[in-house]
């Protein structure tokens, strides 16, 4: 196993790697690599480019890159696999001390990724957490700051086991010691959306300690369409999103490294449990959306018996009560309340 110190010398001192997931992204992905060529740390990244099977002039593009700086990006053509597969890939090939994940739609900010690689370069924790932000495509307007608790920030790194009230943070936020997810061989679902919680779960797991930067390093793109947590995309992959679910609290319950992990790990599965009921009421309603909704819901109660019984709102207290009856009739109610409340569940 290499400790902390060997890990410097892995690929040549990369400090960063930074596996791009790519598919059909020419519209976007000059600007998403033009953000690095701008870094004055280039050197100590590794920047990945994986093409998960575009049907468009992506790898074209990034070869560009790869071209004027072989030693800084690398392409990985592959064929179609979903966004797990662009992780699964990344790692392989990683050999940055530390290992980031960015979406070919999305970039970094270069003046903050500067610092943050100099940040990292004397970082021996297992994990770091940084903010986010969200910006709108049409106006490139910043609309949300994803923040850290300022109880949080530390200038040194935190054993796990002194933050019990850990929440996983998104996908978006962490950087992971690359051999964390090397040695313990970590692989991220294939053909699956919403498996980001996955990475994050799984990373943290294996996860001994958390240290906390406090300028926002990715930049995530909202607006376009697609998105897996538009309104669209949900009604689209919603079984995904299921089978994600389903399939952490299997992993939380046969593959938790303590109990203070099981706790953690299941605070996050519980949300994206409460989202996966959220999802069935913004189908359409039909017969077998409500089958589905009860299938799920025996499913969760087997795999999850210790949390089947949360909190997951009136709505689905009273399908259990009522065996889904008046199925379309609550969800209609539930969404209109949503939108007259402005309560904004999926991204815009």
């Amino acid at each position: 196993m290499l400790n902390k110190e060997s890990e410097k010398t892995m690929g040549g001192g990369k400090v960063l790697t930074v596996s791009i997931a790519g598919y059909n992204i020419s519209s976007t992905l000059e600007e998403c690599l033009s953000h690095f060529t701008r870094c004055r740390n280039l050197s100590n990244l590794e920047v990945i480019i994986v093409d998960d099977g575009s049907s468009d002039n992506t790898a074209e593009l990034a070869s560009k890159y790869v071209d004027k700086r072989p030693d800084v990006f690398k392409l990985i053509k592959k064929a179609n696999g979903g966004w797990g597969s662009t992780i699964n890939s990344g790692i392989q090939v990683a050999s940055g001390t530390y290992f980031k994940q960015l979406d070919g739609d999305d970039y970094y900010d270069e003046d903050n990724l500067d610092r943050f690689i100099s940040f990292l370069d004397k970082c021996r924790a297992d994990i770091v957490i940084t903010p986010f932000c969200h910006y709108e495509e049409s106006t490139g307007a910043i609309t949300r700051y994803a923040g850290i608790d300022s109880d949080f920030i530390s200038e040194s790194e935190i054993p796990i086991e002194e933050l019990p009230d850990l929440y996983p943070p998104a996908m978006h936020s962490v950087a992971v010691r690359t051999s964390i997810l090397k040695e313990n061989n970590i692989t991220i679902t294939e053909h699956c959306f919403y498996t980001d919680v996955e990475f994050v779960l799984k990373s943290l797991n294996y996860a001994n300690t958390v240290q906390f930067y406090d300028l926002p390093i990715y930049y995530y793109r909202l607006g376009r369409d697609g998105q897996s947590m538009s309104i669209a995309g949900v009604q689209k992959h919603y079984k995904d999103h299921e089978k994600m679910v389903l399939g952490m609290w299997k992993y939380i319950n046969e593959k938790s490294t303590s109990e203070l992990k099981k706790k953690i790990m299941s605070a996050r599965v519980k949300a994206a449990t409460m989202y996966m009921y959220k999802f069935f009421m913004a189908l359409s309603h039909t017969r077998k959306h409500k089958e589905e909704l009860r299938d799920f819901d025996i499913k969760l109660r087997k795999v999850a018996p210790d949390y089947y019984n949360c909190d997951y709102g009136l709505p689905v207290r009273f399908f259990r009560k009522h065996n889904f009856a008046f199925y379309g009739l609550i969800s209609t109610i539930k969404n209109r309340q949503d939108r007259k409340q402005e309560v904004f569940l999926y991204e815009r």
